[in-house]
């Protein structure tokens, strides 16, 4: 039977969505104009797209010496390249890019990350990614600390982490399930927790696959560059002090530099080691309890904070994933009607807004002692990291909130749809008018 002709979208809801598709093409358009305009008539911020072009460059020369490239900011700031060559190897070619062109291409790019982040969130959340509620969770996320910094800097954490999500969130038994999470930790080594959290899950081929990938990108690192690759996995990267100078410094955000500021000094190993393997195992039970209750999303969250707070360096900007986890907190809330959610997810937005100061009482050192009042907003996000973890340790299942009030609806089977229209076509005016419910 020839299905009947889809009944024509209402003329306002047709305006309503040209208009949320057009400001969500346009708002990374104009933001990375603007970049480039202040790049270009200011020389200031995006130092580490500088850091990246610089090594891209020395990496493309071959000379063997891209770890001893250095850029100095114009806050007299200098930056060394620390990733592993095959993140070089991927960068050759902003190499060839005028600087200010590359700042502005970079942000465009990252801005679209964002959304496709927001947009993956709420699909795993069982929410209509529409325009309207992508482009509503992106303009609420930009002036986040930890995603404006990211903008700020030139930082290449928010590729990492859709890349991240992307391949954990499509679920078990694909045959690459594992990939994103292995390419990604040759980029950047911080996602290698997503390995652990794999194995405490129980997806060893996942995350054979994982290690797999990210042996080939070593691999690749010296079969392009042998001499830098020797260098960085011949000891390199466990030089912490190419990262930062000390771990006190108020943009550090994680276990090593709390521990550093509480007890005002840069010593703090033997306290912070055996802490930090205690949260690392306590950590991925808890994502891996998350995960196994049905909770995907909350699993990976779990083992990101995880990570964040056993890392000796959490950078504030790397705390980008943040945004994923308060597109949970705001959008569950309001599916399920616990207003307290929604109220936190506000709550722990303004804190994220507000801790952009730390810029003017701590940059890298120019103030390493706090004391006071000055102990607990200085180590905000550890504060906030840690206590989402036992909160999640003490809820039952591990869930936020009530799972089974915010899966997805399951699809009609054909047998209920109106004669003459598909679910695509039922479902339509839900997904336009949905947004964030």
């Amino acid at each position: 039977m020839a299905l009947s002709p889809a009944p024509a979208l209402r003329p306002g809801v047709r305006r309503w969505l040209a208009a949320h598709r057009t400001a969500l093409v346009l708002l990374p358009i104009l933001l990375a104009v603007a970049a480039a305009a202040v790049h270009r008539t200011t020389g200031l911020f995006w130092g580490d797209f500088a850091v990246y072009q610089a090594g891209a460059a020395a990496a493309t020369r071959g000379d063997g010496h891209l770890y001893e490239v250095t850029h100095q900011g114009t806050d007299g700031i200098v930056l060394g390249f620390t990733y592993p060559p095959f993140a070089a190897f991927l960068l050759q070619p902003i190499a060839y890019v005028d600087p200010s062109v590359g700042v502005g291409i970079w942000l465009l790019v990252s801005v679209v990350a964002l959304s496709a982040v927001v947009g993956v969130t709420l699909r795993a959340l069982g929410v209509a990614a529409s325009a309207g509620a992508v482009l509503t969770g992106t303009v609420a996320l930009l002036p986040v600390f930890p995603v404006a910094g990211h903008l700020q800097v030139g930082q290449v954490g928010l590729f990492l982490m859709l890349i991240v999500l992307v391949d954990l969130l499509r679920g078990p038994g694909r045959r690459w399930h594992g990939l994103g999470v292995g390419i990604a930790a040759g980029v950047k080594l911080t996602p290698l927790i997503f390995v652990a959290y794999l194995v405490f899950t129980g997806r060893w081929r996942a995350a054979g696959v994982a290690l797999a990938g990210f042996a080939a990108t070593i691999g690749i690192g010296f079969a392009w560059r042998p001499q830098d690759s020797a260098r960085f996995w011949g000891g390199g990267l466990l030089d912490t002090d190419r990262v930062t100078g000390d771990p006190r410094t108020v943009l550090n955000q994680s276990l090593h530099g709390a521990l550093a500021r509480l007890g005002d000094t840069a010593d703090v190993r033997a306290v912070w080691l055996p802490l930090a393997a205690a949260v690392a195992v306590a950590g991925l039970v808890i994502a891996a309890r998350c995960a196994r209750a049905g909770e995907p999303l909350l699993g990976v969250l779990a083992c990101a904070v995880t990570g964040l707070l056993v890392s000796p360096v959490s950078w504030h900007h790397h705390w980008v994933w943040c945004a994923p986890a308060l597109t949970l907190l705001v959008v569950r809330g309001r599916r399920a009607g616990h207003r307290i959610a929604v109220l936190l997810g506000v709550a722990l937005w303004a804190v994220l807004v507000l801790s952009a100061g730390w810029t003017v009482i701590g940059l890298r050192g120019t103030d390493l002692h706090f004391q006071g009042w000055e102990l607990l907003h200085t180590n905000t996000y550890v504060l906030v990291g840690t206590a989402a973890l036992g909160w999640l340790a003490l809820r039952p299942g591990g869930s936020s909130v009530d799972a089974a009030a915010t899966q997805p609806e399951p699809a009609a089977t054909p047998a209920a749809q109106p004669e003459g229209r598909d679910e695509t076509t039922v479902n339509r005016a839900d997904t336009i008018e949905g947004g964030i419910r």
